[in-house]
């Protein structure tokens, strides 16, 4: 059962509110009305009847509804019958027991928004309300038949598809379409994005955007309603084509995984331009004349996928509300402002899914878990090419689920040229990706769980070695290569994967070393994990052997060199069970005068 993240309210009645209420939904008040979007109310018994008034009141028709005097016999019973559902529908809807303690987070005139992952889920559909869905489709199918250029038929074909969830069928109803083509082309988008065919929606997409005037094409790629207010005047005063490249990189920044081979949140934007569009031709169970904020509501939040009713109790006066659930959980994926105006000085902080009062929310089909994966980067040298190591780990309170996982390491110097990517089917739960870098590159470490539709990353930015490192980071393992000739491609395989460990535990520790060393040159090799933020009398007691709480691994050894020359060493190290918390982990050579460092966080969880 899909869980729900959000909900809007509107007036199930046409009454006037006072004013701390919801506006008048009274027959006469009329909305503020989108450019993009023609006006439409909803749709009157008599369609033919509505055009002629229309026309005399020089209205402009819009050409997605059709023409009563051209439309099939199948088509205008398609119409009757889709009004007459959703009126039963609205009437039907069940009662909804949760969001006691919700509050408006986001009012967009007549709708109330708020963000509510982790609420009860609604109440199932009546049985009786998806029987005719189904018989609806029936009709639909057959007016399709009829008149593949009807648009209207075409498009609510795929829309009631999409609702109970025939994927198949929304894709075979938006290729039998033969009206616009721009529009046949974004139903084909619609419905195979809502399939998690990526690739192929994107295909669509960008026919359809091909096929639209300038002007249609300027609306449907605005991204002002998902951007930071600090952010609108700029965007604005940019010339529609001038956009393009600005677009290109945000919505990069904010595809949720760079493993997917399109960008699905590009295509969410273009299916939520597309379905909203369906929905302005007709009847939706919140029985409003369509509007700029309905517009709104659906383009940053998504359309709703379930329906639902509630009342304010017994002491309130008003009518029920009725209720629309979009999927859950659901997730802000967009980047700070300053994460777009230059990506190579994100941080990973810069992108907060959870974030309040957020300007967009997007639920992805292919995982309904979204989460911070842990990791650890380490970089070493091969020539002038930097080789970084991406190491992940799938801890328990992620629910990743069962195996097999894909893994990747994506990097994106976003300067035009193609980024690079390392991935890996059925990867175990833990280990690390390698990828060479010479610039400064924007890293993402994903792991994407299909079975259990759940996933995990982490961006971070990259930075090459500088020239004449003589020392390379240190990557965690599951256990030390105790073999003469250790070698980082095959101890990224069990790479520990992140920064946490368990007191008590074995781990181990790999890195290089780019200077001469030998029997008669040897270097002096120390680890030492300190913790951060011991008082006085803890470092005391460690200084003269009293505790080990504040320096509890302390290693020291000759190297002599490896016999085939290579750079690559491991140990296998015992971390004692010490109090929980950060310490700091320095690995130092020294030799001929010359000692180098290299120093990582390490937490120690649970311990004495």
């Amino acid at each position: 059962m899909k869980q729900i993240a959000r909900r809007r309210f509107v007036s199930a009645a046409r009454l006037s509110y006072t004013l701390a209420a919801l506006l008048s939904l009274s027959s006469g008040w009329s909305p503020a009305l989108s450019a993009q979007t023609p006006p439409v109310g909803t749709p009157p018994a008599d369609t033919a009847r509505s055009a002629q008034l229309g026309a005399a009141a020089n209205i402009p028709v819009d050409p997605l509804r059709g023409n009563p005097a051209t439309m099939s016999s199948l088509g205008s019973q398609a119409r009757t019958m889709q009004d007459g559902f959703e009126r039963n529908h609205r009437t039907g809807l069940r009662f909804y027991n949760g969001g006691a303690d919700a509050f408006c987070e986001v009012q967009l005139g007549r709708i109330c928004y708020w963000n509510n992952n982790g609420d009860v889920p609604p109440p199932a559909e009546r049985n009786d309300a998806k029987i005719e869905r189904e018989q609806l489709l029936d009709l639909l199918a057959q007016a399709q038949a009829a008149d593949s250029k009807d648009d209207w038929v075409n498009g609510m074909r795929v829309r009631y598809a999409i609702e109970s969830e025939q994927r198949d069928v929304a894709i075979g109803a938006a290729r039998a379409c033969k009206g616009a083509p721009w529009w046949c082309q974004a139903l084909e988008g619609l419905a195979l994005h809502n399939a998690n065919q990526h690739k192929e929606a994107t295909a669509a997409f960008t026919r359809a955007l091909a096929s639209m005037s300038v002007a249609q094409q300027c609306t449907w790629t605005d991204l002002t309603w998902w951007f930071d207010p600090a952010m609108h005047a700029a965007y604005s005063a940019t010339p529609c084509a001038n956009r393009s490249a600005q677009n290109v990189r945000v919505l990069r920044l904010a595809q949720p995984l760079w493993m997917i081979p399109s960008n699905d949140i590009q295509n969410e934007l273009y299916a939520r331009r597309t379905m909203s569009r369906i929905h302005s031709l007709a009847r939706i169970p919140y029985d409003l004349q369509w509007g700029d904020d309905l517009l709104e509501s659906q383009m940053r939040y998504g359309w709703p996928t379930a329906w639902s009713v509630q009342n304010g109790g017994v002491a309130d006066p008003r009518p029920p509300s009725v209720i629309g659930h979009e999927p859950t959980p659901s997730y802000d994926f967009m980047p700070v402002p300053s994460a777009i105006a230059t990506p190579l000085s994100a941080t990973p902080g810069d992108w907060n899914p959870r974030r309040q009062k957020a300007r967009m929310r997007y639920a992805p089909r292919y995982a309904t878990g979204f989460g911070a994966l842990p990791n650890q980067f380490a970089r070493f040298l091969r020539g002038d090419t930097t080789i970084v190591a991406g190491g992940y780990r799938l801890m328990r309170e992620l629910e990743m689920g069962r195996a097999p996982y894909t893994a990747a390491l994506t990097l994106d110097a976003f300067d035009g040229r193609e980024p690079l990517q390392a991935k890996r089917d059925s990867a175990q739960a833990n280990g690390a990706l390698l990828l060479p870098i010479s610039t400064p590159m924007l890293a993402s470490l994903e792991v994407l769980a299909p079975a259990g539709k759940r996933a995990a990353r982490a961006r971070t930015v990259i930075k090459p070695l500088p020239a004449g490192t003589r020392l390379s980071e240190y990557l965690l393992l599951q256990r030390g290569d105790v073999s003469a000739t250790p070698m980082l491609e095959r101890n990224a395989l069990q790479a520990y994967g992140s920064n946490e460990i368990e007191g008590g535990t074995s781990i181990g520790i790999y890195w290089e070393m780019y200077r001469p060393v030998s029997p008669g040159q040897p270097l002096q090799v120390a680890l030492r994990a300190t913790r951060v933020g011991a008082g006085f009398f803890q470092k005391l007691g460690s200084s003269i052997g009293l505790s080990k709480s504040v320096t509890p691994v302390a290693i020291k050894y000759n190297d002599n060199g490896r016999p085939d020359g290579g750079p690559g060493r491991s140990l296998n190290i015992n971390f004692p069970q010490v109090p929980a918390g950060d310490y700091r982990f320095t690995l130092i050579v020294s030799g001929a005068g010359i000692t180098d460092s290299t120093t990582q966080v390490i937490r120690v969880k649970g311990g004495k």
